[in-house]
């Protein structure tokens, strides 16, 4: 067992974020084991409301970073001249995974558990609640794929920035209906060695 402990270890500590790839595409034999290893994650309630949407083609990736600029552009110009300056300096890191080969979505259904048991007397604070069961269990699931990327050789990165266009988002990738994007995970091969 402390074999096990150890290897976890390592895959751990070598794992980087990684926001620069090769262009070369992702085996879908890797694809394929990635997620087998994020259909593992634990889950709020036990249950699988969650799915994992891949995105290899050019065009959706760069229509996403296009959604997310435009976004990024409309909060900004509610603010401050300085600080919007400021804002679209930090939301420039929303766009790198445009230069990844692969993309994997995490997607969650917030099961309207509480708002069925209790009706109209149910409280915001329980909505939010059960919400933050749904971003929590797939931000597991979102652990998951970073560490079966990390052990296949690949780089990763776990990304909630681009979320700021969540609604383009979804709709730009086709998340079924009822549901919502968790993160973006760029994935490729590392453009130079992570430290």
């Amino acid at each position: 067992m402390e074999t096990h402990f150890h290897d976890l270890r390592i895959l751990c500590e070598n794992r980087r974020s990684c926001r620069e790839y090769k262009q070369d595409p992702i085996p879908q034999d890797a694809v394929k084991k990635i997620i087998s290893i994020a259909s593992l994650s634990p889950y709020a309630g036990g249950r699988k409301n969650w799915g994992i949407i891949e995105l290899s083609d050019k065009g959706q990736i760069k229509a996403l970073a296009s959604a997310i600029e435009e976004e990024v552009m409309e909060v900004a110009s509610s603010m401050e001249k300085a600080t919007a300056e400021m804002f679209k300096k930090y939301a420039l890191s929303f766009n790198f995974f445009s230069e990844a080969p692969l993309l994997l979505i995490p997607y969650f259904r917030v099961t309207p558990v509480m708002k069925i048991l209790l009706g109209d007397s149910v409280k915001e604070s329980q909505l939010k609640w059960e919400r933050d069961n749904s971003v929590k269990s797939i931000s597991c699931v979102s652990m998951l794929i970073l560490l079966a990327a990390e052990s296949l050789g690949l780089g990763a990165c776990y990304m909630t920035g681009p979320l700021i266009a969540e609604k383009r988002v979804s709709e730009i990738v086709q998340i079924p209906p009822g549901r919502e994007a968790g993160a973006i995970i760029p994935i490729g091969y590392p453009l130079k060695t992570l430290k």
